[in-house]
Order: structure tokens, then C-alpha cells, then sequence
């Protein structure tokens, strides 16, 4: 009991370091991928924070999973160099799994979080991301429409440029557009603008005391109008209900009566993130076994080989799910059954080579056999 709660404990902080550096890092690199986003005006400046706490969310089973699997390693290869393992090897003769016990303690309370984000949360975080990227893509034009910034609409054949706001509101200053046509070209200049709203509902820049440059594309003949108000109606999309459609983004019910590819590789996706924490967790005890004369980095070279196999090792089985080479549970046992089954075989050898006496190994066997072969005939062993 003592080394248990001893063990849990320790395992805890090493988690909380381990998650805490790794989160820092996701949340730096999201923060300065979306502010990006942000100055090229992808996204809306206001949903900077909502996007970077959707991301988060997004990311969170990996990294809990990951953090779980190092802070085991590294809090049992800490008790190996310090030669804590053979004091507990040796008061009372525990095997190596021994250990199972409480590591499942600590990991299964996080295998389950890790679930509760892979199968809900996380796609939820998606699907408000997609939604505040639509919601910003499918915004009216005319509110699109800021000074000191060129404004494309009609597929890029207006542009409309103001120099400055209007001291009323919805009063724009020195408007400039520019638009393409199929015959001819047109280019018109306003001292002012206004944003109107006919009855029907049609919203309108009505420009104010300007001129418009009229050119023809095939005779280069050009017209000049001079006028006090010109009304330009922006292209409005009808109002639909803006719904996310990729599976990434559906939620479990979905992606479950949709019986699709599609939906069969993200159900893949979200069962192997707890599988995978809970494979990961047990595999770092029988890893974590080296000589306290020996360095820490081969194990964590291998640890981090590890995990980088099996995340390519998911992506792989859901591109193959996707493709219907796979199917869904044959996916899933196959990937994390070949993981459980490295574990075991971990298991077995290191609970072979540490407590089974040497009189009992093979090699052992074979050399106590040529030993007392060698004496009767009299010739050194």
C-alpha cells in the first residue's frame, strides 16, 4: 500500500508537468497560426480567444495521452536509476506487475476524460470552429466593408476601396470601385457613401457626388456620368441554416446511423485515442526497466518512436477504413490488439529475465548441463 500511494502521487505531479509544458506549447503555436488567420482576414478578429479555446479542445486527447505515457516512463525510470525498484523487488518478491495495479489507478480516470473529448467534446470544438469560419465567410458584403482595406465581391470582379468612415453611421468617405464586366469595364469615384435598406429588404451603398468611368472592351470607346446618387446593390445569399458537414465535425449519433466510410474512419479515430492512452500507460512499465548505470535517452528516444508510430499507425488505419480495405472493428482490434500484445510480451520478458533464478533460464539450463558433461569427461569446463 505504502509504494502504491507513493507511486500514484508522484505519477500524478510528473502528469501535471508533462500536460502543463505540452499544453503551452499547443496553445502558443494554435495562438499564433489563427492570429494569422486573423490578420488575413480569414477569421473575424472578435473570435480570436473563442478559436484558440476550440482548438485546444481539439487537441486535448493526444496530449493527454501522451502526457500519461511519459510521466509513467519517467517516473519509473527515475525509480530505476535511484534503485528504488530493487528495494521493492526485494521486500516481499513483487513482479514487475505489481505495478499494473496502480498505474491503471492513475490512468483510468484520464482514459475515460480522454474519452468523454474524443467522442464529444472534441468534435463539438470542431464543429463551432467550422461554424465561426462559415458564419464569417457568408457574411452580408456590405458588412464585409471596412475603410483602408480593398474589398472583393462577385467572385473578384468588384472591388471597393473607402478611404475613410463617415462622422454619421453607416456613412462611408471617398469611395473608389471598380468593376468587370462581360463587354465592358467601369470605374466610379464618390466624394461619400451611405448603407441603405430598400422595403424589400435589399441593402444598397448609395454613393454620393462622384463619377463614373464607363470603357468599352472591344471598341476602347469610354462614357463619363456625373452623378449626385448612385445606388449599388451587393449580392446577398439567401439566409440558411449554416450546419458543419464534414464527419469530423458530426456528432456520435451521426457518424453511427450514418454507416458511411467516412463515418466508420472517424469512429476509428475517436475509439483508439483511449485505447491508446491505456496502451501506452501499461507499455511504459516494462519499458522504463534499464540499468541504473545506464542513461535515460535510449528510453526516450524509443518512447518517442513509439508514440509517433502509433498516431501514424491511426492515421494510416483510418485512411484504410476510408478506402473500405478496413473495417471498422477489424481496424480497431487489429491496431490496438497488436499494441496490447507488444505489452504483453514486454511483460513477460522482463518478469522472465528479473525473476525467474538462473538455474531456470535457458541459457542458464544449457550452461549447468556442459558444465557437468565436461566434469565426467574429465576436460575443463
Amino acid at each position: 500500500m505504502i509504494f502504491k500511494r507513493s507511486f500514484v502521487s508522484e505519477l500524478a505531479n510528473s502528469a501535471g508537468g508533462v500536460f502543463t509544458v505540452l499544453f503551452t506549447i499547443v496553445i502558443a503555436v494554435g495562438m499564433v497560426r489563427i492570429l494569422g488567420m486573423a490578420a488575413g482576414g480569414r477569421i473575424d478578429n472578435t473570435a480570436v480567444l473563442q478559436m484558440v479555446l476550440y482548438n485546444a479542445l481539439t487537441n486535448l486527447p493526444p496530449l493527454l495521452a501522451l502526457s500519461v505515457f511519459v510521466a509513467v516512463l519517467m517516473t519509473l525510470m527515475r525509480w530505476w536509476q535511484d534503485n528504488e525498484m530493487v528495494v521493492w523487488f526485494s521486500s516481499g518478491g513483487r513482479p514487475l506487475t505489481a505495478w499494473i495495479s496502480p498505474v491503471l489507478r492513475f490512468a483510468l480516470p484520464i482514459v475515460l476524460l480522454i474519452a468523454l473529448l474524443a467522442i464529444v467534446i472534441s468534435p463539438w470544438a470542431k464543429s463551432q470552429t467550422d461554424l465561426t469560419r462559415q458564419a464569417f465567410k457568408n457574411r452580408d458584403e456590405v458588412n464585409a466593408i471596412v475603410p483602408g482595406r480593398f474589398i472583393e465581391s462577385m467572385g473578384g470582379q468588384r472591388v471597393i476601396f473607402i478611404d475613410s468612415a463617415g462622422s454619421k453611421e453607416n456613412e462611408v468617405g471617398k469611395v473608389f470601385m471598380a468593376e468587370t464586366g462581360k463587354d465592358k469595364e467601369s470605374v466610379v469615384t464618390a466624394e461619400s457613401g451611405t448603407v441603405e435598406v430598400n422595403e424589400e429588404g435589399d441593402r444598397y451603398v448609395v454613393l454620393h457626388n462622384g463619377r463614373r468611368y464607363e470603357t468599352a472592351n472591344e471598341s476602347a470607346a469610354t462614357r463619363l456620368v456625373e452623378f449626385d446618387g448612385y445606388g449599388v446593390r451587393f449580392d446577398l445569399k439567401l439566409d440558411s441554416p449554416m450546419r458543419a458537414g464534414k464527419a469530423a465535425t458530426q456528432p456520435f449519433t451521426v457518424l453511427l446511423a450514418a454507416d458511411t466510410p467516412e463515418s466508420d474512419a472517424e469512429l476509428l479515430w475517436r475509439f483508439s485515442w483511449p485505447l491508446a492512452a491505456l496502451n501506452l500507460a501499461l507499455l511504459a512499465v516494462p519499458l522504463s526497466c534499464t540499468s541504473p548505470r545506464a542513461g535515460r535517452s535510449l528510453n526516450l528516444i524509443l518512447a518517442a518512436l513509439i508514440f509517433i508510430l502509433y498516431l501514424n499507425g491511426i492515421s494510416i488505419s483510418e485512411t484504410w477504413v476510408e478506402q473500405e480495405k478496413l473495417s471498422l472493428g477489424s481496424a480497431v482490434v487489429g491496431l490496438n490488439g497488436i499494441v496490447f500484445l507488444l505489452v504483453v510480451l514486454l511483460f513477460v520478458r522482463r518478469n522472465y529475465l528479473f525473476r525467474t533464478p538462473s538455474w531456470a533460464q535457458p541459457f542458464g539450463l544449457i550452461s549447468r548441463v556442459r558444465h557437468r558433461l565436461a566434469r565426467r569427461k574429465g576436460k575443463p569446463s
